[in-house]
């Protein structure tokens, strides 16, 4: 799909340049001169032409595999992936909620337009480049290809690689289950975090000067949302697409990749779930809110949305409302709790009393069986 740039009726810039916000279909949320912090919910779909279907490795693919936006996510099916148009220079990281369909040969990436080898893979579950070296792979972590890595010194058109820093994650990747799922570099280095699994290593090799960013997936499917990009655009990229450093709306909010507050949401509220989306505030300070039933309808459902997309640290916290004798704040209990592990344990909201206090031993039993239950987050 081919890239808008500017039209009639869009906003004028000095000397025929573009804003950001008129470039990029993504909200613009900061900008510092070339400092650029883009987020992408995936809410329209003029929000896919901002990514462009690739992978910078030859690779077979079906008539089936591709991108698209469906369910609020941009889908990512097959051996494919999804490279973002703009191109960047320095620190670069890119964040989001990751949700896979299969739970292998899935991640980002990032290439050069400099360098048909030079890349960097991130990647959930690797196998499929492991095999090129008879190894089973299967753990998650990070690879360096480029000519100057291959046996025969880059002839014939072979790129070999470098295994970086490769571990099996505290808590595996289920289909349908988010991860929070980052990559990009630091100074020298290259970093990649699957929820509570951190990983980083310096990068070896030819430096790329210049980057673009993705996602992909081999033989898999995933989806992504809540992207946010963080970095420097290269001066050449805005050269050559005549970018204005500056938007033509004021900046878009910037929730941390999080939905904006709705509009009518007591202030006090949008504060406490502000700084609960920071890690500044407790689950203690936010379930209260989905426990009062004089709250309005607006307040709680937000606050239960904070708690079930956030960390799942909070379940022991959200088990109280299980308990409540309000049938409102039980059923966004339940919600919540579902939300976080998948599962309901045989709890119903409207249930006898005697029935609904065997569901919540069910869980706290879970919850002392598998601590795991509590890593993670953004389900």
């Amino acid at each position: 799909m081919s890239l808008r740039l500017a039209e009639a009726g869009d906003p004028p810039a000095s000397g025929g340049e573009v804003p950001l916000d008129t470039f990029f279909k993504g909200a613009v949320v900061a900008v510092e001169g070339g400092k650029v912090k883009l987020r992408y919910d995936f809410a329209t779909a003029d929000q896919q032409q901002d990514w462009t279907q690739g992978v910078p490795w030859n690779i077979a693919k079906d008539k089936a595999d591709g991108i698209g936006i469906g369910d609020g996510r941009l889908q990512i099916r097959g051996n494919v992936g999804a490279r973002h148009v703009a191109e960047w220079e320095g620190d670069l990281l890119i964040t989001c909620k990751l949700v896979p369909d299969g739970v292998k040969d899935i991640g980002g990436y990032l290439s050069t337009p400099d360098s048909s080898s030079d890349y960097v893979s991130f990647t959930i579950a690797e196998t499929y480049f492991h095999k090129w070296d008879s190894k089973p792979g299967g753990d998650t972590g990070m690879m360096k290809f480029g000519k100057q890595f291959s046996t025969g010194n880059g002839k014939g058109g072979y790129v070999g690689f470098r295994y970086l820093d490769f571990r099996k994650p505290e808590t595996e990747p289920a289909s349908g289950k988010t991860s929070a799922f980052s990559f990009g570099r630091r100074q020298n280095s290259v970093l990649l975090t699957l929820d509570d699994t951190k990983l980083d290593s310096l990068e070896p090799g030819n430096k790329m000067n210049v980057v673009q960013a993705g996602f992909y997936a081999i033989q898999s499917s995933m989806a992504v949302d809540d992207v946010v990009i963080e970095g420097t655009l290269a001066p050449r990229f805005i050269q050559a697409k005549r970018l204005a450093l500056r938007t033509a709306k004021p900046l878009a909010p910037d929730t941390g990749g999080a939905p904006a507050a709705p509009a009518g949401l007591d202030p006090a509220v949008a504060e406490t779930l502000a700084a609960y989306k920071a890690g500044t505030a407790t689950a203690l300070k936010v379930v209260p809110i989905v426990g009062d039933p004089a709250r309005s309808d607006l307040d709680r459902e937000a606050a239960a949305l904070a708690l079930r997309t956030g960390p799942h640290r909070a379940l022991p916290a959200v088990v109280d409302l299980l308990y409540s004798p309000d049938l409102k704040t039980r059923t966004f209990g339940i919600e919540i709790v579902k939300g976080m592990t998948g599962k309901t344990y045989g709890f119903e909201p409207k249930a006898s009393e005697k029935a609904r206090a065997a569901a919540v031993r069910r869980l706290n039993e879970d919850i002392d069986k598998h601590p795991e239950l509590l890593q993670g987050g953004g389900g």
